[in-house]
């Protein structure tokens, strides 16, 4: 009798094991696949949310090219304009003039510059200029006493401080650095125009009557 119902009870207990195990699973699985929708989803609205934020970062940066891009194009145009000037035309020479006032030194150097300070006014009738047109400057001339070196033309030129207008007077340091050999010379400071197109107005100013800032001097060796 006991065995009888002991083997009733073990049938049960198999049924109902074989009842309830494929309702476990079925709930497991029903599960998985609502997690994967739920990832695919998220997933989904990142992209959505990337793609809007590319379509709307596009339009903002090429607004800021184009606010840029034409000021830089007008300030240029404008730097340019600046920058043009008027071609000078030269005077015309009628007067001549010129006062100068200074002194040689009786001693300067054959391996150092020297310089000889010389106070000068405009008494011609045109602007004494530091660039061409009427390009003025000063030169000197230099005469061997006891050596033979001599030169007129091709000596050192010294540029005036600024265009100097008839009736001014100017301040010059006229540099002299051309005599390379000791011995005794006769040193001429004189003023000339040059550079011109026109050949008849390049000229010494001692050649038109000028008088020149003249005295002897020895060169030899500077410590």
């Amino acid at each position: 009798m006991e065995r009888k119902y002991a083997g009733i009870i073990l049938a049960i207990f198999i049924v109902a094991f074989i009842v309830t195990f494929p309702m476990i699973g079925c709930k497991s699985a029903a599960v998985t696949p609502g997690a994967t929708i739920e990832t695919t989803a998220s997933a989904g609205t990142t992209a959505a949310t990337g793609a809007e934020t590319t379509e709307t970062a596009a339009p903002e940066t090429t607004a800021a090219a184009e606010t840029t891009a034409a000021p830089t194009t007008a300030a240029a145009s404008s730097e340019i304009t600046e920058t043009v000037q008027p071609a000078v035309t030269a005077e015309k020479i009628t007067i001549i003039g010129a006062e100068m006032t200074g002194a040689i030194p009786s001693f300067m150097c054959i391996n150092k510059k020297n310089m000889v300070t010389v106070e000068v006014k405009n008494t011609s009738g045109f602007t004494w200029r530091t660039e061409i047109p009427n390009l003025v400057r000063f030169g000197y001339h230099f005469y061997g006493q006891d050596v033979s070196f001599t030169e007129y033309d091709n000596t050192m030129r010294t540029v005036l401080p600024h265009d100097v207008k008839p009736g001014e007077t100017a301040t010059v340091n006229v540099d002299i650095k051309d005599v390379l050999n000791k011995g005794t010379y006769v040193i001429q400071i004189d003023m000339v125009q040059e550079a011109n197109d026109d050949a008849a107005n390049n000229f010494w100013f001692s050649s038109k009557g000028i008088t020149m800032i003249e005295g002897t001097s020895y060169f030899g060796t500077c410590q």
